[in-house]
């Protein structure tokens, strides 16, 4: 699940060291796996579905952890042993859960171990442990044990899930579950949100379990705080694995929904519980504290498989697979059983998405890296560490051997010893004495019967069945050679182009002194990969002097051979070790820096070697790169030679938002010092300053928001709510306005917040602002907003006041405007409660007279300079329209009003100076119209209260005038003489 593989493995590599192999047992399913890669399985001793991770030692063994407590040590070609069993809690999914080896373990003899133990107030408490190995060679126990940090678990579900130690030894990433129950929704999965709470991060502490200097929230005062301690936060089920060119990648894993591959970022949130992938969490998203809450998109999401976790993320460094896997990052899938593989670029752009490489692999739980490079796969169903080999790509071993005679009892001890094998696979041993006889192992004798001159041969073959041999002449009745080294003091290292000599005296009983011949080659064994051996120099005579190679990664190999008059040969090899300095290349941003030859940027290499440094154009986190801090450099790729002394190098990047900041003293001003990290959420990355805010996105760059109008933006949400601001800060068109213009967040849609010294900040964002726009926003009949966008009392509408206007919304009517003495009307009948949402914006009438809105409940109002405004509705609005609005019987003078015993409503109209009504009776569904003449009859009788009642018919056309008909009578106008006459029916 990380890079398990320390620096002092990659020291140790320089010796060849292997791995023990077994084949799968035939009871288990067959995995699936590319053409021409096998799985070569060692034995873990764990129990069956214990097997909870596995951590290489320098000397190519392995120790791994059982669910239950067992540490077990695997060697090399040899059976495990358990060297430890921790009391540890079992409950859920809790129990010993990872283990890490450090980078020193050669000397320092350490590891660490994650595990639920017994106590604490919840009776099980998350805990993070520092060992020591006992024993000189191979571990023979735990002591010791100091706890670097723990915590009262809350749950038996994702404790402390996975450990990673930095290449440097001095930090250690943990990886911490949300430890919530698997309840549909647990509240306390919400602290994975909350940087001072331990659960659902990845941290980064000190091997004293403090808070490491340039953690994004580290405060010196308070050095074990779990803010300080917090590296990425909002994780359910992380496993952290270290990239050695430079970055973390995190696998997360949802409770029944997807998988996340996530970059960590320093001060980074994933955003659970509130999102799960790209998707809000059902239950968690109906939460208040879920409110706002934005996400932050995964480097890759994907399908989950059962209840199982995703594993992994390994970066594969070798050469030995074909091109289409190097470089690439390898996940398992633990219920799935599958693994898979990722690709993307150093800016962090995906190439490859998860694609699905094996197949049938059992339970994977961890993955691990072999010492030469190929990836390993803990498989808790087999209890087998499972090595991922190309076949083809197999290198042939080196079969190499000496043989001492005894010319006493004829007996000669054989030692293959100087066999090699490239891949570092463990090797088994063949023998022929020539006289029939044979023997088997690293180490044999034989005893030869009288008269025997013979050749024996060794043939060395390692686990894909690669072979090779070596034969020398035996003389089992005389004595052969004598070489004896004569080495440099024991210790002795050296730096590129340092002086290598070595002398070596022989002696035959029968030849005497015999010429040396020396052999020397470079034996090239990059971190994670396998070894190359390179004929450099052939020499002869008692000394061999010559220069150490320059390119790091490499051991110089001298090897003194004397043959006597007999054929028979004797070999002294003295193999001169590099002179190592640490190298640790970093970025300012998390980036992917490589150092070549060998790539990885955090390292021992070889003093006085050539090393090619090569810093990405853009970082991670999507920073570009600016210069390198010692030498103010500009150039990415640059060319050193390694000191003496550890080297420290940085390589400058400046987010956008960073280089438009440094760039600009004016904003610098404005905007005040920087208030914690720069952020990287949807919808691109912002970063908060004392007096505002810069934001970038990758469609309108780095825009700010500041002053009054940032003080609104962030009380509203900020992006979460009206997304990053697309223009900078800009003065209104007319007066001392000033506005910003936003993205518009998930509800929203596009936004302005507009500030005045007399009306403050106020916001207007959708379907409002864009009929803002359309009436040419501050400069036009609205001007500015006066107050905030706000839903309606009902629920149903939204709206915006502006200067002497509104606009109202809602999703029937669309958004509309109202102003002036219309607005006023509207406000005194009690907004929309009465009348319902404009229908349609102020408009204009036909003669050019009036203006009206139309409104949702078959009402509207009415305005002319004359008549001010008034409103009418219902059955006398639509009278009114069937008799041509305000061309039939003019403007209305009164609001629709009940008739003073409350029988009826009436509106009166004016057209003209002559004066018309229009009355509706209660219980009826129509209403009619009484007019000129005939009206001012009516009224004189009383209106409704007199013997005619109300009216029952419009005014109509009768020979010689006009008539309207009344409840009990009717009303005749005579046009030749104006006479006007009543009647009773």
């Amino acid at each position: 699940m990380r890079s398990r593989r320390s620096v002092a493995a990659a020291t140790a590599v320089l010796t060849a060291l292997g791995i023990t192999a077994v084949t799968t047992p035939a009871a288990e399913a067959a995995p699936v796996l590319p053409t021409g890669f096998v799985f070569v399985d060692t034995p873990t001793g764990q129990p069956s579905g214990e097997l909870t991770d596995a951590a290489y030692l320098p000397d190519g063994s392995a120790l791994t952890t059982g669910k239950q407590g067992s540490v077990r040590w695997t060697p090399s070609g040899g059976q495990p042993i358990e060297v430890a069993s921790i009391p540890v809690y079992t409950g859920g999914s809790l129990g010993l859960t990872s283990i890490a080896v450090a980078p020193d373990y050669a000397t320092s003899r350490t590891i660490y171990t994650t595990q639920a133990v017994p106590g604490g107030s919840t009776g099980r408490v998350l805990r993070v442990s520092k060992w020591q190995a006992q024993g000189t060679g191979a571990p023979t126990g735990l002591t010791g044990e100091s706890v670097v940090l723990e915590f009262a678990a809350n749950s038996d579900e994702r404790g402390i899930q996975d450990l990673a130690v930095d290449p440097t030894g001095s930090a250690l990433w943990i990886a911490v579950g949300d430890n919530a129950t698997d309840e549909p929704v647990d509240r306390f999965a919400l602290h994975a949100l909350d940087p001072s709470l331990p659960t659902g991060k990845v941290l980064r502490v000190d091997t004293s379990g403090r808070g490491v200097a340039d953690n994004p929230y580290y405060d010196p005062s308070h050095l074990t705080s779990w803010r300080g301690r917090t590296y990425l936060s909002g994780l359910r089920d992380p496993r952290v694995t270290l990239d050695p060119r430079g970055g973390v990648l995190v696998t997360d894993t949802g409770p029944a929904g997807r998988h996340e591959v996530n970059i960590a970022l320093p001060g980074q949130s994933s955003k659970w519980p509130c999102w799960n992938g790209n998707t809000r969490t059902p239950g968690y998203q109906d939460l208040p504290e879920c409110a706002g809450v934005t996400n932050t998109a995964p480097l890759v999401e994907a399908g989950q498989n059962g209840n199982g976790a995703l594993v992994g993320g390994l970066r594969y460094g070798g050469q030995a697979y074909p091109e289409q896997y190097r470089e690439s990052h390898f996940v398992a899938d633990k219920s799935a059983g599958t693994l898979s593989t990722l690709s993307f670029t150093s800016s962090a752009q995906v190439n490859n998405p998860l694609t699905l490489f094996a197949s049938a692999l059992g339970s994977p739980v961890s993955i691990a890296t072999a010492p030469n490079g190929d990836i390993v796969v803990a498989d808790a169903d087999t209890s087998a560490l499972r090595r991922l080999s190309y076949r083809p790509a197999n290198k042939v071993p080196v079969a190499e051997f000496n043989a001492t005679i005894d010319p006493v009892t004829r007996t000669v001890s054989f030692d293959a010893g100087l066999s090699t094998d490239p891949d570092f696979d463990e090797l088994s041993y063949q023998w022929d004495f020539g006289d029939g006889g044979t023997g088997s192992g690293r180490a044999s004798e034989h005893t030869y019967g009288p008269g025997y001159t013979a050749t024996a041969t060794l043939t060395v073959k390692d686990i894909h069945g690669a072979m090779a041999s070596s034969s020398q002449t035996i003389t089992p009745g005389g004595a052969g050679p004598v070489i004896t080294l004569l080495p440099p003091i024991q210790g002795t290292v050296y730096s590129a182009r340092a002086t290598v000599e070595v002398s070596a005296e022989s002696d035959d009983p029968v030849d005497g002194p015999i010429t040396v011949i020396w052999k020397a080659e470079q034996r090239r064994c990059p971190a994670d990969d396998s070894c190359t051996t390179t004929l450099v120099r052939h020499g002869s005579g008692s000394t061999l002097k010559m220069d150490f190679p320059e390119e790091t990664d490499s051991s110089l190999v001298l090897t003194g051979t004397v043959t006597n008059s007999r054929n028979v040969v004797a070999k002294a090899r003295y193999v001169a070790q590099p002179r190592l300095a640490r190298l640790t290349v970093a970025g300012s941003h998390p980036a992917q820096l490589t150092v070549e030859p060998g790539r990885s940027a955090n390292r021992l290499v070889t003093v006085g070697s050539p090393l090619r440094l090569s810093a990405p154009a853009t970082a991670l986190d999507g920073a570009v790169f600016h210069r390198w801090a010692d030498s103010f450099g500009t150039d990415a790729q640059r060319e050193i030679r390694m000191t003496a002394a550890e080297l420290t190098l940085r390589a400058d990047y400046r987010s956008p938002i960073e280089k438009r900041y440094a760039d600009e003293p004016a904003l610098r001003t404005t905007l005040g010092a920087a208030v914690g990290r720069e952020v990287i959420e949807s919808p691109g990355h912002w970063q908060a300053y004392a007096n505002g805010r810069l934001y970038w996105t990758w469609r309108h760059g780095v825009t700010a928001v500041q002053g009054r109008i940032h003080e609104k933006y962030v009380a509203l949400g900020a992006h979460a709510f009206l997304g990053a601001p697309n223009i900078d800060e800009f003065p209104g068109k007319v007066g001392d306005g000033r506005f910003s213009h936003f993205e518009g967040g998930p509800t929203t849609g596009e936004g302005t917040i507009y500030w005045t010294p007399a009306s403050g900040a106020a916001v207007v964002y959708g379907p409002i602002r864009d009929k803002w726009l359309e009436t040419g926003s501050e400069s036009g009949v609205l001007g500015h907003p006066t107050t905030d966008q706000a839903a309606t009392p009902d629920g149903t509408g939204r709206y915006n006041h502006f200067v002497n206007s509104s606009i109202y919304w809602t999703a029937a009517t669309g958004a509309h405007f109202i102003m002036g003495a219309i607005r006023e009307k509207w406000k005194t009948l009690g907004w929309e409660r009465y009348f319902g949402y404009p229908t349609t914006d102020e408009t204009g009438t036909p003669d050019g007279v009036g203006r009206y809105n139309h409104f949702s409940r078959v009402g509207s109002i009415y305005w002319t300079p004359s008549t001010g405004a008034y409103e009418v509705h219902g059955w006398i609005r639509e009278r009114w329209a069937g008799l041509g609005w305000e061309t039939g019987l003019g403007y209305p003078v009164t609001d629709e009003t009940w008739t003073p015993q409350g029988s009826g409503k009436y509106n009166h109209f004016r057209k003209d100076n002559e004066e018309h009504s229009i009355y509706w009776r209660f219980g009826t569904s129509a209403a009619f119209d009484v007019r000129g003449a005939i009206r001012n009859r009516w009224r004189q009788l009383g209106w409704e209260t007199s013997y005619l009642g109300f009216p029952t018919s419009g005014e109509y056309d009768v020979p010689g005038g006009k008539r309207s008909d009344f409840q009990n009578g009717y009303i005749v106008f005579t046009a030749a003489t104006g006479a006007v006459v009543d009647r009773r029916y």
